[in-house]
This record gives structure tokens, sequence and C-alpha cells, in this order.
């Protein structure tokens, strides 16, 4: 027999299945409409930003600017609507 505690528990384990899939769903949407954006400085007076498709690890940061760069910020930026339209008629 099926009791009243048993459905209450499924029910809310498949609720938390669901949000979950929903987060991830909403995870990938916005990676793909934001770009990460790396500020550095060689100098401390002047910086110049890097923009990447995903936020960079150490190493991959490194290969591009080389060893003796300072990060000064990482932030995500979305890219603008125009900027995606475009892209999506480049791809076709």
């Amino acid at each position: 027999m099926i009791t009243e505690h048993l459905i209450t528990r499924l029910d809310h384990q498949a609720a938390q299945r669901m949000a979950e899939k929903v987060r991830e769903g909403r995870r990938r949407a916005l990676s793909s409409i934001s770009r990460c954006a790396v500020v550095v400085t060689d100098d401390g007076r002047e910086t110049r930003e890097l923009i990447f498709d995903r936020p960079p690890t150490i190493s991959q940061l490194a290969e591009r600017v080389g060893p003796d760069i300072w990060v000064v910020s990482i932030s995500m930026r979305r890219v603008p609507r125009r900027e995606r339209l475009a892209l999506m008629m480049a791809a076709e």
C-alpha cells in the first residue's frame, strides 16, 4: 500500500529534480549570451581589457598575456542583443 508520506516524498524529489534542470538551463542560456571581461595591467597605470567566451583559467590567462601581468578585475558582461543577432545571421 502506498502511503501519503511516500507520495509526498516522491513529489518533493521530482520537484527538486525539475528545479535543478531549470537552474542548469538558465546557466547555459546566460553563458551563451555573456562574455567574461578581464582587465589586466603590467605597469599599474595603464590597463587593457581582454574578452573571453568563458571565464578563463589562470593558465589560459598566462598563455594570453604572459606571466608578469596583474589582474585588476574580472566581470561577466552580457553580449548586446544586436551583436547576438548579427552572430546568428553570420552563422547561417
